[in-house]
């Protein structure tokens, strides 16, 4: 984007210089043609007093007192009232282009005449100044491009990532704020888009305790009241027909809970925004690299089970990323487990890669692994951290 934008300011300066210059050579040209003739005439004028006063005193016009009054670059023409003619200066070429002015001297006539050369290489002069001022001015523009586009792309590049975290299954996304009305919209969309995902996983996080506790708390204790029914020896036989009919109608009642939590955990967090094991493991790993980078220690994983299995990564970073806050603290190189099976991930972190406990960072992502369905088990500072998170 501010490729884009730096380039059309730099074109619509480009456009702009060109009809500036253009416009100016055209009006530049007549004007210096002008101020050219005028001045040749004045000069004329001045010369043709001159001879008309020598005339007056009865005193000859000659090439001598001709060479007094032109310069190297003119050519004076003086045509006497008996048909004389006496004419002083170069010769000038057709091709040349001549500027010349005829006035009367007396009786006589004084026509004065200059090369168009040098109006030409003054006009020269002047384009090519309006052209070097049409370079800086064009430079400028790309300048002020390039930073009006970095101030106008920013927040698009923000909301880029935070949409991009958000695709990845993530609720911790930052939506910056933007004065820029279409940035505006777009930020209110995601912050919408990320309440909504945030909502949804609350909803079938209660849905699952519901489930687990609610639901199957009370079936286990019919199913336990049936049971003792079901082997009590004073009780018809009927009755306890019917109490082992109804303790299998119990049971089946709780696997469907059993399955229903399951269904829940299964599907895709966000739809298209799972990732191969392989994938998930690089990211975090340059996670990792980038924070503890400058300080020197190094950062590698390996990668275990079914390779093909795909992940939604957006709660394992987040968890992950708590983790990590303790493990910037420590010292020592970090090596990563990941092994992924077809209900959870599970990421190993070593012991002895964080500072002295307490460890805020990993309370609060066990906090976090529980509301997702997952947990944090074992201690930074000695047998190692395990995060299992679901595979959705």
């Amino acid at each position: 984007m501010r490729e884009r934008i730096a380039a059309a300011f730099v074109l619509l300066a480009i456009v702009l210089v060109a009809i500036v210059v253009s416009v100016r050579a055209w009006t530049l040209q007549d004007f210096l043609l002008d101020r050219e003739q005028a001045e040749q005439r004045q000069a004329a004028e001045l010369v043709a007093a001159v001879i008309a006063d020598r005339v007056e005193s009865g005193q000859p016009v000659d090439r001598e007192l001709l060479i007094e009054l032109i310069g190297l670059e003119s050519r004076l023409q003086y045509d006497g009232p008996d048909g004389s003619v006496v004419v002083q200066g170069r010769a000038y070429d057709t091709d040349e282009g001549v500027i010349s002015a005829t006035v009367e001297a007396g009786e006589g006539q004084v026509e004065l005449s200059t090369s168009a050369r040098q109006l030409s290489a003054t006009s020269a002069r002047q384009v090519t100044s309006l052209l070097m001022l049409g370079v800086l001015l064009t430079l400028l523009a790309g300048l002020a491009g390039w930073w009006l586009a970095s101030r106008l792309a920013a927040p698009f590049r923000s909301l880029a990532v935070a949409a991009g975290a958000m695709g990845r299954g993530r609720v911790d996304v930052a939506v910056p704020e933007t004065r820029i009305p279409e940035a505006r919209a777009i930020a209110q969309a995601l912050r919408a888009g990320v309440s909504q995902l945030a909502t949804r996983l609350a909803r079938e996080r209660e849905f699952a305790e519901y489930a687990s506790h609610e639901l199957r708390t009370p079936l286990t204790a019919l199913q336990l009241e049936l049971e003792d029914l079901a082997m009590r020896g004073d009780v018809p036989d009927d009755a306890r027909a019917t109490a082992r009919r109804g303790l299998q109608r119990v049971r089946d009642v709780d696997a469907a809970a059993g399955r229903l939590v399951a269904i829940t955990r299964q599907g895709a967090l966000v739809e298209g925004g799972q990732v191969a094991l392989s994938e998930l493991a690089i990211h975090v790993i340059q996670s990792w690299a980038d924070r503890l980078g400058p300080q020197r220690r190094t950062v590698t994983a390996g990668v275990e089970g079914d390779l093909h299995l795909t992940f939604t990564p957006g709660p394992v970073e987040q968890v992950l990323e708590l983790v990590l806050d303790e493990v910037v603290g420590g010292e020592g190189a970090v090596r990563l487990l990941f092994e992924g099976s077809p209900s959870h991930v599970r990421v190993e972190v070593p012991a002895g890669v964080a500072s002295a406990p307490p460890h805020p960072g990993l309370t609060g992502a066990r906090e976090l692994a529980e509301q997702q369905g997952g947990r944090v088990t074992g201690d930074l500072t000695a047998g190692g951290v395990t995060v299992w998170m679901p595979r959705r």
